[in-house]
Parts: C-alpha cells; sequence; structure tokens
C-alpha cells in the first residue's frame, strides 16, 4: 500500500485529471485500502487517501459543451471510515502536528515576540485545518450535527479564541 500511496503522491504533482479506466481502479483500490484503514484503526493512510479523494478526477463531457468533474471522493462517500470519529479526530490531529513540524525555527534573538507569535500560528492552524475538515465531512456526507460536535471539541482542546468561532 505504501508504494501505491508514495506513486500516487508523485502522480498528484503533475497531473490531477485520470482517464476512465484509471478513475475507477483508483475507487477500487482506495476502497479496499480504507477498509483496510478502519479495521486496523490505521488512519494516517486513511488521510492521505482522503486528501486524494478531493484530488484526483475524471471528467465528463455534457452535450452542452460543459464539462463536469468527477472526483473520487463522490464515489467513495460510503467507506465507514468517514462515519467514525476517531478517525477524523486523529487526522485532524496528524494534519496540526505535519503543519506544525513545518514552522521555521526562531533565531535567539527572536525570542521576545515568540510566545504572542507562537499562539497566533497555533490558532491560525487550527482554524484553517478546522475550515478543511468540517468541509470534507460534509462532502462525505456527515450530518451538520457531527460536524459540529467535531468543530466545538477541537476548538475548545486548541483554546482557539471564541471570536475566530463566531
Amino acid at each position: 500500500m505504501t508504494v501505491l500511496l508514495y506513486s500516487m503522491l508523485k502522480k498528484r504533482v503533475n497531473s490531477k485529471k485520470v482517464d476512465e479506466q484509471i478513475f475507477f481502479r483508483l475507487v477500487q483500490y482506495f476502497s479496499v485500502c480504507l477498509f483496510e484503514c478502519n479495521e486496523a484503526e490505521d488512519y494516517s493512510p486513511a488521510k492521505t487517501l482522503m486528501n486524494m479523494c478531493f484530488t484526483f478526477y475524471l471528467q465528463d463531457q455534457h452535450p452542452n459543451g460543459g464539462t463536469y468533474k468527477h472526483f473520487l471522493y463522490s464515489y467513495l462517500r460510503d467507506q465507514p471510515v468517514w462515519q467514525s470519529l476517531r478517525f477524523w479526530n486523529a487526522a485532524f490531529f496528524d494534519a496540526i502536528q505535519g503543519e506544525r513540524s513545518r514552522k521555521p525555527v526562531p533565531k535567539n534573538n527572536e525570542e521576545t515576540d515568540i510566545r504572542s507569535d507562537d499562539k497566533q500560528f497555533q490558532e491560525n492552524i487550527t482554524f484553517g485545518q478546522l475550515g478543511t475538515f468540517t468541509c470534507n465531512m460534509r462532502a462525505f456526507g456527515l450530518s451538520r450535527e457531527l460536524c459540529m460536535e467535531f468543530l466545538r471539541k477541537q476548538a475548545i482542546i486548541a483554546n482557539l479564541n471564541k471570536e475566530i468561532m463566531q
């Protein structure tokens, strides 16, 4: 599975549109992988696949001359992993940790402003990821109530400023 994920990540950089045969193979492979991830409660690869679900698409031509993009997520909405709050919590934590790890390390002479800058940085990361995750949750068909519960819980854990959340 690691080899498949690696090759898909490389392809993602160059081309997001795939032909019909590849598109439906991806649906099949992703279904199997997501099932296995859910059974094993191994949510890191499932998070990667989730992101890919919103990346790769099949393009259709309509008779009126327009085009429509069918993204993978619309064919994978019924996967049990998406119904698990454990998945969403783990994936969210993983995304936050990934963003934090990319923050540049401050130089010694900059340490006076570090605390306020770091708090703002943490809030910005959390707020941005919350927006992405709740949109993804809705796209996978989760209820508004469940999304709001997830949003409130993560905002409390991150001690987000109340003004940000309104």
